[in-house]
């Protein structure tokens, strides 16, 4: 934290405003949040620090969202069922899909193949995006009129994958041209950005494993709190 604020506080000596800080979602990156002064408490957020070269101006912190994505793709599989307001969430949809995927449905969006063996094995953080996305959600949203066994009750499931796939749009964008979610923050794109994003809180604040411990109260919990801080930010 001490090497951060010198370094932004030279860039500022040299005429370069640093506006924003990302990190990557670790336990010595939090630590290095909360030595700056930022709060990452659900219930006491704070997600600004002070300039060190100017007391008028706040620095936001950001953590990086492709760790945010891995961290809350592992607390899913741990928990293997996610409850919130709007339904459920099954890892075990997620493992049947790549059963379904290896069979070759005819008429069937095929599954990323760095799925395969979903339920035995922890996906690098780069395939981390392909299990959180619209095809994946996409493809539980044609099965769920089929009445087949192993999807029924998948709504919530299909809800989870959305919000998540979502949220990762909105902070992976990298092109000033991007469209929908994908874009940059723009006043014609801030209602639909926004929603997402009350919608996220909303939602977290709910999330409980099968057992109704609150998640964000749990160990598992930097994931989603990383979102809401970078939603804040």
């Amino acid at each position: 934290a001490q090497l951060l604020r010198l370094t932004i506080g030279k860039l500022s000596d040299i005429g370069i405003t640093v506006l924003a800080v990302t990190s990557d979602a670790t336990a010595h990156s939090v630590q290095m949040a909360k030595a700056l002064g930022i709060h990452i408490d659900g219930d006491d957020m704070k997600c600004t620090f002070q300039h060190p070269s100017s007391s008028s101006q706040q620095i936001a912190y950001f953590f990086d969202s492709c760790h945010l994505l891995r961290l809350i793709r592992n607390a899913f599989q741990n928990f293997q069922s996610i409850q919130f307001i709007n339904g459920i969430a099954h890892w075990q949809h997620l493992v049947e899909l790549v059963a379904l995927e290896e069979q070759e449905l005819s008429n069937m969006e095929r599954i990323p193949s760095t799925l395969a063996n979903l339920k035995n094995h922890v996906l690098k953080v780069n395939s981390a995006p392909q299990l959180f996305s619209e095809s994946v959600a996409s493809a539980l949203e044609y099965l769920l009129p089929l009445d087949l066994p192993p999807f029924q009750n998948c709504i919530g499931t299909i809800h989870f994958l959305r919000l998540i796939n979502n949220l990762f749009d909105i902070f992976n964008s990298r092109n000033c041209y991007g469209k929908g979610l994908k874009g940059p923050l723009l006043p014609e794109t801030y209602s639909k950005i926004n929603h997402v994003l009350i919608e996220a809180k909303t939602i977290f604040v709910t999330l409980s494993d099968t057992s109704n411990n609150q998640i964000i109260k749990g160990k598992q919990k930097l994931g989603f709190l990383g979102f809401l801080l970078n939603a804040e930010s």
